[in-house]
């Protein structure tokens, strides 16, 4: 089934549902579909419901062939991801793969040792592409709700969040100690606050960043759980989805 995403879905069948320029272009110049073909309303709020395009004179849009549903188990986990900005196709690659393993929200962050100076260009720029690829990567996977990208901030701003955190840390992995690895001590989220996963850039974090994280490890605000996914190297976008695929696994083994 085709999806294409709207900002509102009414709640009776034969509605009109208006599409946006972009919505509208790839289901009519990229997926080569027209008047009476079929597709997936999705609100990026949880709701769904089958639709048939149809025009308003030369306006295309959608009407609704079944009053819209919510389905729990197409939904995101309480889970964020804070990424440390990555260059190119790495950085899309992790965005794509959070939408469909769970992530609810990921916020780009800026390190000591991030190559990418996102300023240059403007974070807004940046934010707005790679959420354009998220929505893609929504529509594809048949997840309901979006995976909201937050514009980038650097890391201290970041760790203005409260906990719980998870942080990915080299220098433990290298002294080994089953208990901290991510499997054994991940934290499940609480009802009303979401796990933050923390994922430093290709050189690691600074000492200097290390020594903040350290220094807020023991902070009972700030619950930031020190964690490693054993002794081997790992790319950081391969510790970001191995992470996540942990802690969303767990949310999800004990819905």
């Amino acid at each position: 089934m085709r999806r294409a995403l709207c900002d509102f879905l009414p709640q009776k069948p034969g509605m009109w549902v208006e599409l946006s320029e972009n919505e509208s272009r790839h289901l009519l110049s990229v997926l080569r579909l027209g008047p009476g073909d079929e597709i997936e309303l999705l609100d990026g709020r949880g709701g769904s419901a089958p639709a048939r395009i149809e025009f308003k004179g030369k306006s295309p849009g959608a009407v609704l062939i079944e009053s819209p549903r919510i389905d729990p188990t197409r939904t995101s986990a309480p889970v964020e991801l804070y990424m440390a900005v990555l260059k190119g196709e790495a950085m899309e690659w992790v965005i794509e793969k959070s939408v469909e393993l769970g992530v609810r929200a990921l916020t780009p962050v800026e390190t000591e040792f991030s190559v990418v100076k996102l300023k240059k260009k403007g974070l807004e720029s940046f934010q707005e592409r790679w959420q354009k690829m998220a929505d893609q990567a929504l529509k594809q996977c048949g997840r309901l709700d979006r995976m909201v990208i937050h514009t980038p901030v650097p890391l201290e701003a970041a760790l203005e969040k409260s906990g719980p955190w998870v942080w990915l840390d080299e220098d433990l992995a290298a002294k080994g100690g089953v208990e901290h690895h991510l499997t054994r001590a991940c934290p499940m989220a609480p009802e009303e606050r979401p796990v933050r996963i923390l994922i430093g850039p290709e050189g690691g974090f600074s000492p200097k960043e290390k020594s903040r994280l350290l220094q807020l490890t023991g902070s009972e605000k700030r619950e930031i759980n020190r964690t490693h996914l054993g002794s081997l190297i790992l790319r950081a976008e391969t510790a970001a989805l191995a992470s996540v695929a942990i802690v969303v696994g767990q949310h999800y083994g004990k819905r």
